[in-house]
């Protein structure tokens, strides 16, 4: 047995190196096994009619919304309505101590029947005074004192009647009714508090907002602007439908989960400038909102169809990928290669991408398995299906420059209070 301490260092290290060669085996390199091309889903490219859509963030505020305030001064003694409940235009909500109400009208009532009385004796005096005038029986003095004093008691009745008249303006404030029909807010003020009226501080009691229908406010840049009235510039020759009342443009509303609201609403006013700092204008759609699933503050997003349908080729979004500031997707050639063709983007359709450039229908793209490919090198190809683009909502666009007539549930919405009825409306959305 060789001993290695009887050895240098230098000599040991290299008697190692040797051992460890035998160990491993310096023999002939062994051939590393062939790869085989990786596995891809190809699909062809697809063609189909599609719609461009611009989308915008919006919010909800009801048409009408009204401050319940007290319009006179006691203890509420009644609260007739439960909180959050719907009411109905004219419904009790509260009831004010009118006792002293009550007393002032009285006494109103009173004091008439008083300065009646006398204003009766006063024209009796008057035409017995006449008769003795004529005969030289009274001086005329006396006599005009009679006829100032049946004057007096005709002012009197006007007097009194215009007190009973705001006697019982004051009785009547101690009831409070629902001025429109819609959500009431919980009540800001409960039985037995004071309550004060006046222009200083007056007490509110509670809030109520109308629910069906509703508007939703957004916004839309100037080039969107400018890039709906070229489209519906043969519409707006008329003067008459410059608006965009008139245009009847249909737009979709989503909710802040996701969720598509189930009926369209359309436009129905424009603000007549655009804000300087922002380079906006303010759009409003009415929406119906039968069930009230729509509130005043909600979130909403609103999609509007930026221009007629087109024929469009499409892939998978998945199969698209990026090259700083190329996209491009990976098919194949004549030999089974995978050649990368470099393309430009349209807008996105559901599960799909279109594809405005570099790809024709029919070609092969590779929709799955694209993380292995490498350009110019043959991948093992299975034949896959494309997924095809959601339905085209026909009461979202616009064929031959005309819109569809938009929901007969938006075009007759409820008519909000001390306005005019809301005409039809259209939507606008942004990019």
């Amino acid at each position: 047995m060789v001993k290695l301490g009887m050895f240098p260092a230098y000599q040991v290290v290299a008697i190692l190196a040797g051992l460890g060669c035998l160990a491993a085996g310096c023999g002939p390199r062994r051939q590393m096994p062939k790869v085989e091309p990786p596995t891809v889903t190809v699909a062809p490219a697809l063609e189909r009619e599609v719609v461009d859509f611009d989308t915008y963030t919006g919010h909800v505020e009801a048409i009408s919304s009204v401050d319940v305030y007290a319009q006179v001064s006691g203890y509420l003694e009644k609260v007739e309505f439960q909180d959050g409940a719907m009411v109905k235009e004219g419904e009790l909500l509260f009831e004010i101590d009118k006792r002293t109400y009550q007393a002032e009208y009285d006494t109103a009532v009173a004091r008439k029947a008083l300065v009646e009385a006398q204003d009766k004796l006063a024209k009796t005096t008057l035409a017995r005074d006449q008769k003795l005038v004529d005969k030289g029986a009274i001086s005329q003095e006396a006599y005009d004192q009679a006829v100032a004093a049946a004057d007096e008691a005709a002012a009197q009745i006007q007097s009194a009647t215009a007190q009973i008249a705001a006697a019982k303006v004051n009785l009547d404030y101690c009831t409070i009714s629902s001025p429109i029909d819609g959500r009431i807010d919980r009540t800001f003020v409960t039985k037995g508090n004071l309550v004060q009226s006046g222009i200083g501080s007056p007490t509110l009691l509670t809030t109520i907002v109308s629910v069906d229908p509703v508007y939703v406010y957004f916004d839309i840049d100037e080039l969107a602007l400018l890039k709906y009235m070229e489209e519906h510039g043969e519409s707006s020759k008329k003067p008459d439908d410059s608006s965009l009342r008139e245009r009847k443009i249909p737009v979709e509303i989503s909710l802040s989960d996701g969720t598509v609201y189930p009926h369209l609403g359309v436009i129905d006013f424009g603000s007549n400038q655009l804000s300087a700092g922002t380079g906006t204008l303010s759009i409003r759609a009415i929406v119906p909102n039968p069930e009230g699933m729509l509130r005043p503050g909600m979130f909403a997003r609103v999609r509007v169809a930026a221009g007629p349908p087109y024929q469009a080729v499409l892939a998978p979004q998945g199969a698209v990928g990026a090259d700083q500031n190329m996209r491009f997707v990976y098919g194949l050639d004549d030999k089974g290669n995978a050649v990368r063709r470099t393309v430009t983007l349209g807008t996105k359709q559901g599960p799909l991408q279109v594809i405005k450039t570099g790809l024709k229908q029919g070609e092969k793209v590779i929709i799955n398995g694209t993380v292995l490919v490498r350009v110019g090198k043959p991948v093992k190809a299975e034949e896959g299906k494309m997924p095809e683009p959601p339905p085209i909502d026909e009461n979202l666009v616009q064929k031959d420059g005309k819109s569809n007539t938009p929901p007969t549930t938006a075009d007759e919405p409820a008519k909000p209070d001390n306005a005019e009825a809301q005409p039809q409306a259209p939507p606008m959305g942004s990019n």
